[in-house]
């Protein structure tokens, strides 16, 4: 548990350490990857009084939102004259997912490892630039115990009175080829989960449906694809 709130102290800071500076607005036609590091299906993530009564199920709803992230993703790369194509990622990045960055300075930047595994896989692709999509593990609620991550749906009992949320703890960084650095990091932030008051949680939490699922996918897909814009803006690419 020692070890969650350090990683959770380090990702909040993430968007105030500093970072590698922009080097300016990429040309036209610059090749750009998606690396999708997210599920490909929405979670539903519960939280409930008890620790025995907390549960995650990536397995109600079979819905391909990876297609949805890449049209949503790619709309406004392709309207700025840009060359984008979505690449597979390798076995090592989608198991070192949730460590992908290095802390040891001021500077949030991926891991050399990280690093080495993008290079290999850029040159693979020929692109220029490529923008990882990941999740983002973090506590629940302020000083929580009970960690949840990527996208979907969030549910949470206490005692008996339940609340719905949209899971949107995932975020995004491009990553520079040419330059084998990161650029400035999406704003994201954890708890600032939309309600979605709308959902009656049923006592038996497996009975929640996979439309309801989808929804709050949605919901998390259209808030990050907001954040992601404005990193986009702030790194000049569109």
């Amino acid at each position: 548990m020692k070890n969650l709130i350090i990683i959770f102290v380090l990702l909040y800071l993430t968007g105030c350490a500093s970072v590698p500076v922009n080097y300016g607005k990429p040309a036209q036609k610059s090749k750009i990857g998606i690396v999708l590091l997210v599920d490909e299906n929405p979670t539903h993530a519960h939280v409930g009084s008890t620790i025995f009564q907390n549960e995650v199920s990536d397995e109600v709803s079979t819905t391909d939102f990876h297609k949805k992230f890449e049209e949503k993703i790619n709309t406004p790369l392709l309207n700025a004259g840009y060359l984008v194509k979505t690449i597979t990622p390798s076995s090592k990045l989608m198991k070192d997912r949730d460590s992908l960055f290095s802390y040891m300075s001021s500077n949030v930047n991926f891991k050399d490892k990280i690093k080495i595994e993008l290079n290999e896989l850029a040159k693979k692709s020929d692109v220029d630039f490529m923008i990882l999509v990941y999740p983002t593990p973090g506590p629940a609620w302020v000083n929580s115990t009970a960690y949840i991550q990527g996208y979907g749906l969030y549910t949470r009992c206490f005692f008996g009175s339940c609340r719905a949320h949209a899971l949107d703890y995932i975020g995004a960084r491009i990553f520079d080829v040419k330059n084998n650095s990161s650029l400035k990091p999406m704003d994201s932030k954890f708890f600032s989960q939309q309600a979605m008051p709308n959902i009656v949680v049923p006592n038996n939490i497996r009975d929640i449906k996979s439309t309801q699922i989808d929804e709050a996918g949605d919901l998390a897909l259209e808030k990050f694809i907001k954040l992601l814009n404005k990193m986009l803006i702030k790194s000049e690419f569109i």
